[in-house]
């Protein structure tokens, strides 16, 4: 499955996306790391594709209380939209 990830940053978008850069190990548990798209917004926004995302692995890292990544999230993140994306055929005439 494809996500995109609206990242809601709390900190800086330059302190997030050192944090983010800093533990893609994590992130190859549950996506093709090799195909992460990052992109920023704003200062307090960015968007983050991901690629062949095994939701349930994504999930139990996400809500594991006592994961060391789900903490220093919360540092950096205010809140994420996560959105499935689909391949679609253009709209015919």
């Amino acid at each position: 499955m494809e996500l995109l990830v609206i990242v809601h940053i709390k900190s800086s978008y330059d302190s997030w996306k050192a944090f983010f850069d800093s533990d893609p190990a994590v992130r190859e548990e549950f996506a093709d790391e090799s195909r992460t798209r990052v992109a920023k917004v704003n200062d307090n926004l960015a968007m983050v594709q991901l690629f062949d995302v095994d939701m349930q692995k994504m999930s139990q890292m996400l809500n594991n209380p006592n994961s060391a990544t789900v903490e220093a999230m919360a540092e950096h993140v205010e809140s994420r939209e996560i959105y499935k994306v689909e391949k679609m055929n253009p709209p015919s005439q």
